[in-house]
């Protein structure tokens, strides 16, 4: 299988650069061009929009009222974060990168972009509802056979669902690779 693109989906609660630079890695190994994927979370704006709706100030204990401009602007800048993530963690490839912030729903949006020839990382525990591509199929990171038989077909796009621990997925997928490089047939021949 000839994968195009690798898509992050960059999360503002898991930016792990572990994980950056495992995806860099797998696009670098693919010869593949790499889309970090920040999604506005639609429901966070909506919430801030509702009369009763209060923050809790991590340090301060206060309460304070949300509000739909307050929230744009902490999403603005939280995408902002994940860009910097993004170039930084770049700065040591040669990969081509490119950076997308999208406002919905966080799996409708990722299964929107999906297309068949991509391998998408996703900070997901479970598999997004919806209508996913049929061509697409969605393994978890910490099941090596699964990731390993969907980097082998012809056809098709790869979901691979992270869940809390990042650090198994960079670990899941040069293991996936690095037995394709010494087999007979290798991820970038496919």
């Amino acid at each position: 299988m000839k994968i195009r693109r690798v898509i992050v989906r960059l999360d503002p609660a898991l930016q792990s650069r572990a994980l950056l630079e495992a995806a860099f890695e797998l696009a670098g190994e693919l010869q593949a061009e790499l889309l970090g994927l920040f999604v506005e979370n639609q429901d966070l704006l909506h919430f801030a929009g509702l009369p009763f709706a209060r923050e809790l100030g991590f340090e301060s204990a206060t309460r304070r009222a949300l509000d739909v401009e307050s929230m744009e602007r902490t999403l603005r800048a939280l995408a902002k974060e994940a860009r910097q993530a993004l170039e930084s963690a770049a700065a040591r490839t040669q990969v081509h990168w490119s950076f997308r912030v999208v406002r919905g729903a966080p799996a409708a949006e990722l299964l929107a972009v999906v297309e068949a020839s991509d391998f998408v990382i996703a900070n997901l525990e479970e598999a997004p509802q919806g209508a996913s591509p049929a061509s697409v199929r969605i393994v978890r990171a910490g099941d090596l056979e699964a990731l390993r038989a969907a980097l082998q077909e012809a056809d098709g796009g790869v979901i691979v669902l992270v869940g809390a621990d990042e650090h198994a997925v960079g670990e899941s997928l040069r293991r996936a690779l690095g037995q394709g490089r010494h087999g007979e047939q290798t991820a970038r021949r496919r």
